[in-house]
């Protein structure tokens, strides 16, 4: 069953080169936050942490004390997916996020054909003896990509005239600057992109006249904004498209249960226009429940947030049941 997969995946791998690019960053969809991917994806307007940069970087400006984050991905049970990032304060309205994402399928056994491309008796035999005892020389399909990040936080306060309300009204936005390197056996490809994202945000009572409402946030990125362009050493290019992902979150606390219930959605328009949607419960700011609905399955997790020498330190896991298999995420945010 492994060696199936293993096909299907390589062959996915193929068809990013095969169809204009489409697919060339797909190990990007992924994200880096468990947190995330127990929401289905769907944070763009909710993150304010270091792993924002890749729903939509300007949930970088809301950094204020230096974040490290780790994460770690069993997909299937044969794709490896990691990520490490730091985030640092850098002024009174500016934020920097310097992050790696790895994906891999490592060891991918290479099989010859020993009935056509082998005429030698004695070599054939040897291959056979080797197919037999599964000592076969091996390859790594592996995708890299590093960010370097830079959000703005802005804000204003909104006066509608004394027969309409005032509020004050969050816009942070961001930038990424990212580049891409993907090696599948002697295929190797390079390539730069540029995202960019802005977010309104505002307290819904002070909005809306609506007492005990919570803050509601809309985010807008747009991800490889310039067009992306793969160079392999083939000669060959991939051009990824600039791609829209609309997102929108209430953030919504129920002080007498010590609750906060966030809701979110996010439409993304890469492939199928598809909408994706998510919620967490949070209890004392210590425990989160979380489950996300995607067009592809049901995803759920949980979070906990401690203090450790007063450092906020967030650990959170979260399950994702595909047709293919089980993918399991581990993520660490460390307050440094």
């Amino acid at each position: 069953m492994k060696r199936i997969l293993i096909i299907g995946i390589i062959l996915i791998g193929l068809s990013g080169r095969l169809v204009a690019g489409e697919y060339a960053d797909a190990f990007l969809e992924l994200g880096v936050s468990a947190r995330a991917s127990a929401m289905a994806n769907a944070i763009g307007a909710l993150d304010f942490s270091e792993t924002a940069f890749i729903t939509n970087p300007a949930g970088i400006s809301y950094i204020r004390q230096a974040r490290l984050g780790l994460m770690y991905t069993s997909q299937f049970g044969l794709a490896d997916h990691n990520y490490i990032g730091l985030a640092v304060p850098a002024g009174n309205h500016y934020s920097l996020a310097l992050s790696w994402i790895r994906y891999g399928v490592d060891d991918i056994p290479i099989r010859p054909d020993i009935f056509t491309t082998i005429t030698d008796k004695a070599e054939r035999r040897d291959s056979i003896i080797s197919i037999y005892n599964g000592k076969l020389p091996t390859f790594n399909d592996v995708e890299n990509a590093v960010f370097v990040s830079l959000g703005r936080f802005n804000s204003t306060i909104i006066d509608l005239g004394w027969r309409y309300s005032k509020f004050k009204l969050e816009f942070p936005i961001g930038i990424n600057l990212k580049f891409i390197h993907k090696k599948y056996y002697d295929l190797e490809g390079f390539g730069l992109g540029v995202d960019i994202g802005g977010r309104l945000r505002v307290d819904g009572e002070e909005l809306l006249d609506v007492s005990n409402l919570g803050m509601l946030s809309v985010g807008m990125a747009l991800k490889d904004v310039t067009g992306t362009t793969i160079y392999w050493n083939t000669k060959s290019q991939d051009r990824i498209r600039l791609t829209p992902a609309l997102s929108f979150a209430l953030e919504q606390p129920i002080k007498p249960l010590k609750l906060i219930i966030n809701l979110v959605s996010e439409k993304q328009y890469r492939y199928h226009d598809k909408t994706n949607y998510g919620v967490e419960i949070i209890y004392a700011n210590s425990l989160a429940l979380r489950a996300g609905l995607k067009n592809s399955g049901i995803s759920l997790g949980l979070g906990l947030n401690f203090k450790v020498m007063k450092r906020l330190i967030n650990l959170d896991y979260s399950f994702y049941s595909h047709d293919l298999g089980a993918s399991h995420r581990v993520g660490l945010g460390i307050g440094i």
